[in-house]
């Protein structure tokens, strides 16, 4: 009965191998998945930190009426251009005239009081020394020799006064000059104006309108930002060895950059925000930047040497920490956990877990997973796999 079994059973896998076409085949290896792959390089990298800023005139001024008097002509048209010396403004010059008249009137009547006050006060001094040696012989007494004296400094001291006479009319006159002089209210320096404050017609001037206009110079201009206090022991460093140069940049569409350096710290640090005011100089010949314009400052904090770099694309986020895709020696993948450093326009400095010759994948990623086997997009397979 057991060899009748035996018998039967292996006929029956006899039958069954020979229906299913002979000996099982392996199963298929896994599919390779196509990605692109970069070598990591040590590279040296600039360190640029951005700040916001808002640039500020070098020079605002602003343009005064410094004598009361009617605005007579606004000679230049509001925020314009204009050079130092142009005349801006002109107050009503009549009453001003008049006083200089005046004063010079006054000038020339104490001049003529001079020449008399001169001749009497020299007149007394000769008859006081050709009297001196009568006093001696007894020829004229002590108190007409006395007298004489005291004429001869009442006459001196007519003189001085006469001179200082002279002296406040020639001020009269100066301080009318320069009345004058203020009617014509010229530009101090190149820049562009603003709005004027009053128009043709109306008084101006201390108990009226003062303040005309503002003036401010647009080249060269000043960024101001405020990095934390934090790093301006860094910054000073770099202040010792040399200038710091600084980008600003502004605009939306069409961005605007100026080439500048540091030239100002302020000397405290702000008890609010603990930040310490920095200002960059740039040069704004075209007059694209403004007073009170937002822009963005690019700070220039020297070279980072040997920073390992790998596309940005590279970088798998998994909740706060970030991972890569490294190929190994085998055409596998593994998945490694990798901290950044430092970004440089589509490339990031990895601080630990990537070494310079590392291949790490930058596309195809999705579909990766440890141990995979990966082929370059744009080469043929390794191996095909069977049907």
């Amino acid at each position: 009965m057991t060899a009748f079994i035996r018998r039967t059973l292996i006929a029956a896998l006899s039958a069954l191998a020979a229906s299913c076409g002979g000996a099982p085949t392996a199963p298929p290896p896994p599919a390779e998945v196509t990605v692109r792959t970069v070598v990591a390089e040590a590279k040296p990298v600039k360190r640029i930190r951005l700040y916001p800023g808002v640039s500020a005139s070098v020079r605002p001024v602003v343009i005064s009426a410094r004598v009361a008097g009617f605005l007579e002509k606004q000679n230049i048209d509001d925020g314009a251009t204009v050079k130092s010396g142009d005349l801006l403004y002109t107050i009503d010059e009549r009453p001003f005239e008049a006083s200089l008249m005046q004063a010079r009137a006054a000038l020339a009547q104490a001049n003529a009081q001079v020449p008399s006050a001169q001749a009497a006060r020299d007149l007394a001094a000769r008859e006081v020394e050709r009297n001196r040696p009568l006093v001696a012989s007894g020829a004229i007494s002590k108190q007409t020799f006395d007298q004489l004296e005291t004429k001869s400094v009442q006459a001196d001291a007519q003189l001085q006064a006469a001179n200082a006479q002279v002296d406040a009319a020639k001020a009269q006159v100066e301080v009318a000059e320069l009345n004058l002089s203020y009617c014509r209210i010229t530009a101090p320096m190149d820049g562009l104006l603003g709005d004027t404050a009053a128009s043709e017609g109306q008084m101006v001037g201390p108990g009226y309108t003062v303040q005309l206009n503002q003036l401010v110079q647009l080249d060269p201009m000043w960024v101001e930002f405020s990095p934390s206090a934090t790093e301006w022991p860094e910054i000073r460093a770099l202040l010792a060895k040399g200038e710091v140069r600084a980008t600003v940049v502004y605009g939306g569409v069409d961005t605007i950059e100026a080439e500048g350096t540091l030239t100002f710290s302020s000397n405290v640090v702000s008890t609010s925000t603990s930040t310490i005011m920095l200002r960059v100089t740039f040069p704004n010949p075209t007059g694209a930047f403004r007073p009170g314009t937002f822009c963005n400052v690019k700070v220039d904090l020297g070279e980072i040497p040997g920073v390992v770099m790998i596309p940005t694309a590279a970088l798998v986020a998994r909740e706060t920490d970030f991972f890569v895709w490294r190929v190994k020696q085998d055409g596998s993948v593994e998945n490694i956990r990798v901290e950044a450093s430092i970004r440089e326009a589509d490339m990031v400095g990895i601080a630990k877990g990537v070494s310079p010759g590392d291949r790490i994948v930058t596309a195809g990623t999705q579909k990766l997973k440890d141990g995979a086997k990966i082929v370059e997009q744009g080469a043929a397979p390794a191996s095909t796999p069977a049907k």
